[in-house]
């Protein structure tokens, strides 16, 4: 019995790839608007997305499929940071999005998504919003695709990997937090 032609694996990634990729086009230019450096991150990874898109359904070989998870698992990282503690690059002049862009506007306002948040106390960690977290859904479920294709050694080997990655973070995190 075979699956459904539209419950590929294939296909499954390409779609959770091509979401992320639209929800990065469709932030790019707020971005762009608070510094160029960040608003080109936006526009690179979306292209970076949309590559593995096409890749996932042209050509799923291995090494795809790992450049897939890394990069995907870095991306992630990336986003934990920026929501926790706050990037280490900032525009010139220090200001960043939620003490710059917003400064114009009331205490209750929308990022992006057009979803009312509250401003980050610190002014330096942007809040999170529904279309990050969309965006943050379909990458985890992009990663446990492909890392569902492994073969079963390299499956262990990666989510070994991911894991000692992850509570190393945490380690780390809680270092800096309680010195």
């Amino acid at each position: 019995m075979t699956a459904h032609p539209w419950l590929d694996w294939r296909r499954a990634a390409a779609g959770f790839a091509l979401g992320a990729a639209a929800i990065h086009v469709y932030v790019a230019p707020e971005h762009l608007n608070e510094w160029w450096v960040y608003g080109g991150f936006f526009i690179a990874v979306a292209a970076a997305q949309l590559a593995l898109a096409a890749l996932m359904l042209l050509s799923p070989r291995i090494e795809v499929v790992l450049v897939g998870i890394w990069g995907t698992v870095g991306l992630i990282g990336i986003y934990v940071i920026s929501r926790t503690v706050g990037l280490p690059v900032t525009p010139p002049g220090g200001h960043h999005h939620a003490a710059h862009a917003l400064s114009h506007l009331p205490p209750l306002h929308a990022i992006g998504s057009g979803v009312p948040e509250l401003p980050a106390a610190s002014g330096a960690i942007e809040p999170v919003g529904p279309t990050d977290l969309l965006a943050l859904a379909l990458e985890l479920l992009l990663v446990v695709v492909l890392v569902s294709r492994l073969p079963p050694g390299m499956r262990r080997l990666t989510t070994t990997a991911m894991l000692g990655l992850g509570v190393a973070a945490w380690v780390f995190g809680g270092v800096m937090a309680f010195g």
